[in-house]
């Protein structure tokens, strides 16, 4: 009886021993994960910054927890209260921030490649035709993912923003009536006045309110739903919608080291709630962009459309610069021509009917 008292002692011990192990490796398995997301710009006014806070934040949120065993957290940083709009990609590379949405006219540089919807103006501003176009196109060439490894980053996505039009001080029906005028806008797009004869001044919506009411300049390029979200038209009474197009310009990263430590069951939710933010981001711009129009007139603007002889006529006279972008691409390596021509095909494949359609060699 004592032999056999001894091995039931050893085989509880064993027992027990084997139940803890299995608790502490359960404990270590089901972990919180704090995630700081950050964006240059405040949410409301721009659907790409506002559908991160209701749409991708909540949803990756409540699938974490419910279909592993882990829990996410974010900490929220909009409108620069974590890193302000030329800060968040050397942020997210730091890994002062997790996951980074940036706007890539404010990196004119590191994120060139970023901007080909700026390049090639007049093709579409629908962004339920533009950003699926656009997506496609990232998927194709591995360059736009490729960029972001070069500044410890992993590109998730991005959702395509509305069309761009042209707020002023002052009414104007032809281009010509631009010349001399000082206009501002965010960087990428200010050659598309260049052949208007317009005076560029870069800038952002942080200062637009200011340097129109004060005549740093009379004019600026921009989406009709922060225009009218920021109130711009209390001091510019004038909108034309100029049929520049809408883009795919907000991309958003992740740290790497910050990706890799997550378990793949987190990366695969989040992966396919960037595919459900973009089609919101997307949905939301189109809404934004006739309801704001609607606003504007409530508000007192002036509100017209610049008409297609106008911007045939414009696009006819960018396709220089546009040819010049391409060749830029080209001469970085990446097959900026075949990638511009490719652009506009998908463009037209999602039932856009450009005014304009570049030959690019």
């Amino acid at each position: 009886m004592k032999v056999f008292d001894k091995l039931l002692r050893a085989s509880l011990i064993m027992g027990a021993a084997a139940v803890s192990l299995t608790s502490i490796v359960t404990i270590a398995q089901s972990d919180n994960f704090k995630i700081r997301i950050a964006a240059g710009h405040p949410a409301p006014p721009l659907a790409v910054v506002n559908q991160i806070q209701k749409t991708l934040v909540p949803n990756v949120t409540k699938r974490v927890a419910a279909e592993t065993n882990h829990t996410v957290r974010f900490i929220e940083g909009y409108g620069g209260t974590m890193a302000n709009l030329f800060e968040v990609l050397e942020s997210t590379q730091k890994g002062l921030v997790d996951i980074g949405a940036v706007c890539s006219c404010f990196e004119p540089t590191k994120l060139f490649v970023h901007n080909i919807n700026y390049f090639t103006p007049f093709l579409s501003g629908d962004p339920l035709i533009v950003g699926p176009a656009t997506k496609k196109l990232h998927k194709e060439y591995k360059y736009f993912h490729d960029v972001f490894q070069k500044y410890k980053q992993t590109y998730l996505g991005g959702g395509a923003g509305d069309d761009y039009g042209l707020g002023t001080t002052f009414p104007w029906t032809k281009a010509e009536q631009l010349k001399g005028v000082k206009i501002g806008a965010a960087g990428p797009n200010l050659p598309w006045l260049d052949y208007a004869g317009a005076a560029k001044v870069q800038t952002n919506l942080n200062e637009v309110y200011n340097s129109l009411q004060s005549g740093i300049y009379n004019g600026v390029v921009i989406f009709p739903a922060p225009y009218y979200g920021f109130k711009f038209g209390e001091v510019a009474k004038y909108y034309t919608t100029m049929g520049w197009g809408s883009v795919v310009a907000y991309p958003l990263a992740a740290n790497n080291k910050f990706w890799a430590g997550l378990p793949a069951e987190i990366k695969k939710i989040i992966t396919e709630e960037i595919v459900v933010y973009e089609a919101a981001v997307g949905d939301e711009s189109t809404t934004k962009y006739s309801t704001a129009l609607a606003n504007l007139k409530k508000q007192g603007v002036t509100v017209r459309d610049l008409g297609d002889t106008e911007r045939k006529k414009m696009a006819i006279q960018i396709e220089p610069w546009v040819q010049e972008k391409a060749n830029e691409y080209n001469a970085k390596g990446v097959p900026g021509s075949e990638s511009f021509n490719r652009l506009q095909a998908l463009i037209v494949e999602g039932g856009a009917k450009p005014i304009y359609q570049y030959t690019i060699k």
